[in-house]
């Protein structure tokens, strides 16, 4: 029967420093950025918009940050003086009519009655288009930033001028997200161990990869499947009544026979994140689409071998040299749970080239090293934060000149 366990945490550890230091701004300028998104609350969005927005204040920009949805790091899953830094940039002011209107969040949530002297939209999207009304909205602002060459394709295709188009990628911060960190404390852990991180959604993929896991491997292996979900999408979700009726009904396994499966439910903080990365041997996610794909470069940076499907944005950062990459079927109606997938195609990844590169990551240890020390290189030589945090700073400079 899999082993179905509550959320872990580890005990709150001192804040260690970013690669920048936070410098008082001005609390009032002429010129600066005037920044709403997401930033709070551990999701993707949240995450990228944090550090952008703190590295912005760094350079001596001044910065007035509008928070979207939760006002405060509420359940303290920054470090603390990121989280000291946010709130001062809160309090600062900025002329809007000479600064820029800067949004970061799902193009829906831009507020489009409000002007600056630039406007840019910072957003993504995970299939083959864009919901209906984005195409308009992207149009009507100056900039789109986008994290990956995909979007760059994608909204083009959806009718996006071009020319308003710009590839920014994310980052990772390689120094907390890296081999040796302390292992999260997790029972029933065996000598190998699978981990999959996802929010709860059709999107991404968890009932493949629980086919794969459940049909390859036999519970007497020494292997076992790690599940950190988060439930943004669905937070009256049951997930260990959902695990279980899938297991019984769709794969049509008694729970009894079923290898061990460890169920983790919530929101970590950073630092619980990167030592649960620390209790694994291997990250999978085989996904539908990803604008592209944070656990991903998190895994990477951890040195884990990675098992992601070949398609979206990931591709801008996966590659046959750092990692196990699932082939697709084609593209199929993506799932109709979400209304703005609606219409939308997304890759479909091949059930059983997963179980097979899930076995080979399991079988062949050398192989799964030699990929994980390469996706680590990769991260530190250019997806660090302190390599694409200064491209994202560039990009501000430019619009203030």
């Amino acid at each position: 029967m899999p082993e179905l366990t509550p959320p872990q945490t580890i005990a709150n550890l001192p804040p260690r420093a970013m690669p920048w230091h936070y410098t008082t701004a001005k609390p009032l300028a002429d010129r600066g950025v005037l920044f709403q998104g997401i930033v709070y609350g551990g999701t993707g969005y949240a995450e990228e918009c944090w550090v952008t927005a703190v590295a912005l204040a760094e350079t001596g920009i001044p910065v007035q940050l509008v928070p979207i949805g939760l006002q405060e790091d509420f359940m303290r899953l920054l470090p603390g003086p990121a989280r000291q830094s946010l709130q001062h940039l809160s309090r600062q002011r900025v002329n809007l009519a000479r600064s820029i209107l800067y949004q970061h969040a799902m193009a829906y949530l831009w507020n489009m009655e409000v002007y600056g002297h630039v406007r840019v939209g910072r957003t993504m999207f995970e299939t083959d288009r864009i919901p209906d009304g984005w195409v308009e909205r992207c149009n009507a602002l100056d900039e789109v930033w986008v994290p990956s060459e995909f979007n760059r394709r994608t909204f083009t295709e959806a009718g996006v001028d071009p020319r308003k188009l710009h590839v920014v990628h994310a980052g990772v911060d390689t120094q907390l997200f890296r081999p040796g960190s302390q292992p999260l404390n997790l029972p029933r852990l065996r000598r190998f161990n699978f981990l999959s991180v996802f929010d709860l959604q059709p999107r991404k993929g968890s009932d493949l990869l629980l086919k794969a896991y459940l049909n390859e491997f036999k519970p007497d292996e020494d292997v076992t499947l790690i599940l950190k979900l988060s439930q943004h999408s669905d937070r009256l979700a049951d997930p260990e009544a959902q695990l279980a009726c899938f297991i019984e009904k769709e794969v049509g396994m008694p729970l009894e026979k079923c290898p061990p499966v460890i169920l983790l439910n919530g929101i970590l903080s950073q630092r619980d994140i990167a030592s649960l990365y620390a209790s694994a041997n291997a990250f999978v996610l085989p996904s539908h689409g990803e604008g592209y794909g944070r656990p991903l470069l998190e895994a990477l940076a951890c040195e884990l071998p990675v098992i992601a499907t070949r398609w979206s944005g990931q591709m801008d950062f996966l590659c046959d040299e750092n990692s196990y990459l699932i082939d697709i079927e084609g593209l199929v109606p993506a799932a109709v749970e979400e209304e703005s997938f609606a219409g939308h195609l997304w890759a479909q990844p091949s059930l059983e080239h997963l179980r097979q590169l899930m076995r080979k990551a399991f079988s062949h240890p050398e192989d799964a090293r030699r990929r994980a020390q390469q996706g680590r290189q990769d991260m530190i030589e250019r997806w660090d934060w302190s390599v694409t945090a200064p491209l994202w700073m560039n990009e501000f400079r430019r619009l203030l000149a």
